[in-house]
Parts: structure tokens; sequence; C-alpha cells
């Protein structure tokens, strides 16, 4: 059998030219940067990484610029396998892309992108033959020299005297050095390494900030706009997603004066992804992010959608052999309730990833979630059975194996087999990924089915309901979710508060969504009736008291909302952390918007 990892391939184009007529070297108020990194940063985005590292691995051991793209690769490339192997790898690139930054900020750039090698080819297009201990040799000797000349111009440096082209490097070098400091305490994070990830975290916040300041200080624009906007870029970043980290993390960075400002951050990201510069795709897919991902909180998903929507149909025109936004595409119709579409947009990006060559284990996982959210339980099951057998054979580990677990066990219950689904469920303590903070809630959810097997025909929504599909759900294919829901339920003991608050929150939750908000309070109250026979983790009260704030902000009435979200968000429930998000933005906007209204 064809592994599901694969599909049918489109017309995949080959490398395109993206060369560049932009000058070779940084020119003080131009664009500013290296014509070969440029095409190789194209060619990544476009899905032939292969040929992007060939061009930077020519470099990364002596410019930082081609250092950092170089570990990019390995970063963009990561994006299709979310594996802790090529996570902890990424870590060794990125350090030496910011370890060779600060060896070299004081030196002369080089002036042009290609001269290390033009004596080389010259000769060799004359007619001589240089062997490879020569060609060992002569890279020794210039290495020796490069040092020594680092040396004499650091010295020069801080004697004074720097032209704007030496000062622009050290800022060049300042500003890689920041952002490969950057991934490296976001990969340690998501690594579950909060201390190392925090303090460099703090430590990155303070390199940006300044870099920033020099940026507003150039009023004569000698700054070349690729190194302004890579320094806005970072700025942005922090502004628009430090409002959602851990409250320790963000204490620490309180103590340097970070302040999170998303609006601000959002101005930054998408300054940088207009301006079509060196940062432009990683601005886009980060506003893709904040846009498809982010919790709305109580704002307006369709404004947060079009928003996306135009940077996506950008990004998919300029790079159309990409996975990555055909793969934020899929998220962008599955929040619009267009299944059908949701599909074929995943399909595209597995089949871009496959023609490039990459095994795109997180897409597969995709493509099953969507259909499964296309109520095709028995298609998406292969494609969860034959992705775990892919990461059982390989050895390779996955950001969400847990939760890939939990959602083929939920497949066997609506396709009857509940004997195999409780099989999973006991399978995932041991198969979840403990260095993902992605699956940290897995096994807990697992464990509660089976201390209470009762739960288990409620997994199924329990899986749309996490994953958010629920909420995106259009009425048609609500109507046949609560039929099958109806089918795995008739005769099953519901009696059981926690079992009984489940299917009331699921059916509560389907009500609102689709415009009958009355019935959704009448069904939310009858947890609120039995609130004090649950568990005090119970798994089931956070999500109520969120849904019905929400539904009391909605109908204007803040105070009510406010107290809900009070008592909800005190609750310890799973401690599932999407949900903590939607507790604190919505707590912000509604204070916000209280006090605009004079109500606070």
């Amino acid at each position: 059998t064809v592994s599901v990892l694969y599909c049918e391939c489109p017309a995949f184009s080959p490398v395109p030219d993206m060369s560049s007529e932009e000058p070779t070297s940084p020119v003080p108020g131009g664009r500013g940067y290296h014509r070969a990194v440029m095409r190789a940063v194209d060619l990544l985005w476009d899905n032939h990484p292969d040929e992007a590292e060939k061009i930077l691995e020519k470099k990364k051991d002596h410019n930082p610029r081609w250092a950092l793209e170089w570990a990019y690769v390995m970063c963009v490339r990561g994006l299709m396998s979310a594996s802790n192997e090529n996570r902890e790898a990424m870590l060794d690139r990125f350090q030496h892309a910011d370890g060779l930054a600060t060896k070299v900020k004081y030196t002369v750039p080089e002036e042009d992108d290609d001269d290390a090698d033009a004596f080389l080819e010259a000769a060799e297009a004359d007619g001589a033959t240089i062997t490879d201990e020569e060609k060992k040799r002569i890279a020794k000797e210039r290495a020796k020299a490069l040092e020594k000349q680092r040396e004499k111009d650091k010295a020069a440096y801080k004697k004074g005297g720097a032209n704007h082209v030496a000062t622009n490097w050290k800022l060049e070098c300042d500003v890689i050095y920041a952002d490969a400091l950057f991934v490296r305490s976001i990969v340690q994070l998501t690594l579950n390494s909060y201390f190392k990830g925090g303090v460099n975290l703090r430590k990155t916040w303070g390199c940006f900030y300044a870099l920033q300041q020099e940026v507003e200080k150039d009023t004569e624009g000698n700054i070349p706009t690729d190194i302004a906007m890579a320094i806005k870029y970072g700025c942005g970043v922090f502004y628009a997603y430090l409002a959602l980290v851990p409250a320790g993390l963000m204490k620490l960075l309180s103590a340097i004066g970070f302040i999170s400002d998303k609006e601000l951050g959002e101005q930054y990201l998408t300054e940088v992804f207009e301006s079509d510069t060196i940062r432009t795709p990683q601005a886009a897919l980060v506003l893709c992010t904040y846009y498809l991902f982010l919790p709305t909180g109580l704002g307006n998903v369709k404004t947060t959608l079009a928003k996306a929507k135009v940077v996506l149909d950008k990004m998919n025109e300029k790079y159309p052999n990409n996975s990555y936004f055909w793969g934020y595409l899929n998220f962008y119709h599955r929040k619009s309730g267009n299944t059908a579409e949701a599909v074929d947009a995943i399909t595209k990006a597995s089949a871009n990833a496959q023609a490039a060559g990459q095994k795109p284990t997180l897409l597969t996982y995709l493509l099953g979630d969507t259909l499964y959210m296309d109520l095709q339980f028995a298609r998406a099951k292969t494609h969860y059975e034959q992705l775990l057998e892919h990461l059982e054979n390989t050895g390779e580990t996955f950001a969400y194996t847990g939760q890939v677990v939990i959602s083929l066990a939920a497949c066997y219950i609506m396709l009857g087999d509940d004997d195999t689904a409780i099989k999973w469920l006991k399978r995932v303590q041991s198969m979840f990924n403990p260095k993902s903070k992605q699956d940290a809630n897995s096994p807990k959810y697992a464990a509660r089915v089976l201390k209470e097997p009762r739960l288990l025909p409620l997994t199924p929504v329990y899986v749309l309901y996490i994953n958010r599909d629920l909420a995106h759900m259009k009425e048609d294919h609500v109507e046949k979710l609560r039929a099958c829901m109806k089918e795995v339920t008739t005769g099953k003991d519901l009696s059981p508060p926690e079992v009984g608050a489940m299917f009331n929150l699921f059916e509560g939750v389907m009500y609102k969504n689709t415009g009958k908000p009355e019935t959704a309070r009448q069904t939310f109250a009858k947890i609120f009736e039995v609130e004090k026979k649950l568990a005090s983790d119970s798994l089931v009260l956070p999500y109520c008291y969120y849904e019905q704030g929400e539904m009391e902000y909605r109908a204007g009435n803040y105070a009510e909302a406010k107290r809900l979200f009070d008592k909800g968000q005190n609750l310890k429930g799973d401690g599932h952390e999407t949900l903590a998000n939607r507790y604190n933005i919505a707590q912000k906007q509604l204070k916000r918007e209280m006090k605009e209204k004079g109500l606070a």
C-alpha cells in the first residue's frame, strides 16, 4: 500500500529563476541585502530547500547572514514534521549563527556575494587544475587572514570614525544575533525548557528593543530597508505574541521594560509583510498564525479571517509550490466552515511537500483532522493509523502523537467499535510526546475516560471541540454531527454528573454557534444546576463558564460576563493552555470595553 504520507502530486514547478537586480552588497538607505541570500530565501519558501541550502552552505561558516538563513532552512523544513529531533538540531544551527554574528560584527563586510569563490572559478576557467588539498589549503589560509583582519577591524572600529557601511554591518550582525537567539528561545519553550527559553527570550527582547531605538534615530535613512524591517519583525512578534506568555515569564520580561501591545505588533508585522524584504515570508507566516490560531476572544472572527485571506492569497501567488501557506489556507477554510475547500487546500499542501521530497508528517495529521471535521470518520481513521505506523517504523517523534491516538480512538467510536477505541486510549500514556507542550493534555483526557468509561461516547465531539472545529461548523454539519452523537449515545448511561455535564456542554455549544442562544442558555443551565456534584477538577466547568460568559457579552450583559469569566478562570479544570489564553484575551478585551463605556 502507498503511505498516506504521500498523495497524488499536481504539476510542480522546477527551480524558478528568482534572481534579483538588487546590488550585491548593503547600500545605506537602499534595500541592502545580499542577492544570493535573497534568491535562497525565495527558493526555500517555494519548496526548493535543497537548492536554497546549497547556496547558503558556501558561506555559512564565514558570513552570519548565510549562517542564519541556512539555519532557517531547517526551521522551515521542520514545519512539516513537528518532531523533537528537528527542533533539537535547529538549536545547534541557530547557535552557530548567533555565535558567528558576535565574532565578526566589527569586521569589514565582504563587498560581493561571490568573491570567496571568484579566484578558484577563474583559475579553473583558464584551465588550471586545483586539487582538493590545494583548495583546503587556500581556504585555511584565508580563514587565518580573516581572523587576523577581524582583530584589526575591531580595534579600528572601537577607536571611532566608522563609516555607514561598517556601522550597518555591525547593526546587521546584532540583528542576526537577536533573530537567532529568538528562535532558540522559542524552540526551548516548545521543548518545555522554560528556564533556558525564558532567559533567552528576555535577552532577545533587550536586543530588539535597543535595535529599534537605532532605527528610530536614523532620520537620514542610512540603515538599509531590509535591516530595518528585520528589526521591526522581531519587535512585532514580541508585541503581538508576548501578551500570551505565562505570568511568570511576563514578570521576567516586565522587569526590563517590556509592555505587550498586540495592535502595534500587528502593525509592525504588516509593514514587514508589505515591504517585500528578507523577513516578509516569516512575517506572513506569523500574521497567519496570529489571525488563525490565537484566540480572538470576544473579537469578530470574520474580521481576522478576512485579514488572513489577504496574506494567504499574496503568498500562495508568489510561492505556488509552497506547503506552508496552502496549509494555512486549510485552517482559513475550516474556520469558515468550508470543509470541502479545506480538504482541497491541505491536499495541495501535502502534494507540494511530497514533490519537494519531504515527508509531510504534520500535513498528514491535518488532513486527517480535516476529514474528521467533515465527518468522514473512516477516511480520517486511515490517515491517523498510517501516520502512527509511519512514526513507529521511523522512530520519529511528533508533537501531537497523543492527540492523534485520541482522534483515532474517536473514529473507532463513531464507527461502532468501542473496544478498539478503549485499547487505543490505554496507549496514550505510553505514546504521547512528553517534550511537547502541545501534547500535554492528551494523557490527562485519556486517563479521565479510562477512569470513567461512560465518557467514551462523548470523545468524538470532544476532539472537535478541543480542535475548535465544533465552533466553526455550519448548521448542516452540526445537524449531521448531532445525529451521529445520538447514534453513539443511545442506550448509554450518561447519568454521572461529569458525563451529563459534558454532553450538555457540547449540546449547548452547538446551539450557541448556530444562532440559538436561548436554547444554549437552557442547556448550560443544566450544568450549573449540578455544579456542586462535579469534582473540583471538572473538565467541563471552566469551558462552560467561558461559553456562557461569551454569550452574556454578546447580549450586552457585561457585568454578568465579567462574573462568569472571573469564576471560570479560577477553576482548576485540566489546565488546558488554549482555554487559559482564551480567558486572558477575553478578560483584557472586556476590561477595556467596560472602561470605554464607563462600566468599570
